[in-house]
């Protein structure tokens, strides 16, 4: 099976893939997929919290597959080894966590899928730069 969604914006909805939430989650295993389609958002900065939630995906019986959207870490992101994967170049933070970078073509389950940017940030006018460390896997 391939669930897709979007938006989960780190830790504060990636909640909504949790079993209360998403019940069709439970009869998964790591040969299905859920595709979070733009501003995952927990490769961000590291954090404790976005590390639990590193973890906290990666012990779902699925695997969980993302797009980047305008709202992520680009230099944290991009500092994850490059792999191919399915016919396309992906970034693997974990076993089953899984960056599908832009403009590749993947196959899953018979299907083709091609991935693409997301939009332009209506809010970067107000955000700051910072510096953040560099990317571990989740599974440490």
């Amino acid at each position: 099976m391939i669930y897709i969604t979007g938006d989960t914006h780190g830790s504060i909805e990636t909640h909504r893939l949790s079993a209360a939430n998403f019940p069709d989650g439970k009869s998964l295993t790591k040969d299905d997929y859920v595709i979070i389609c733009g501003d995952f958002g927990l490769i961000w900065s590291n954090s404790e919290e976005d590390l639990w939630w590193l973890k906290w995906l990666e012990s779902k019986p699925w695997t969980t597959l993302f797009v980047d959207g305008n709202h992520e870490n680009f230099d944290l992101l991009n500092s994850y080894p490059v792999e191919l994967w399915n016919g396309g170049k992906i970034h693997k933070v974990s076993d089953s966590v899984i960056h599908l970078m832009r403009g590749q073509v993947f196959e899953l389950q018979n299907h083709k899928f091609f991935t693409f940017g997301g939009a332009k940030s209506t809010d970067k006018a107000y955000r700051t730069v910072s510096i953040h460390a560099p990317a571990r896997s989740a599974t440490r």
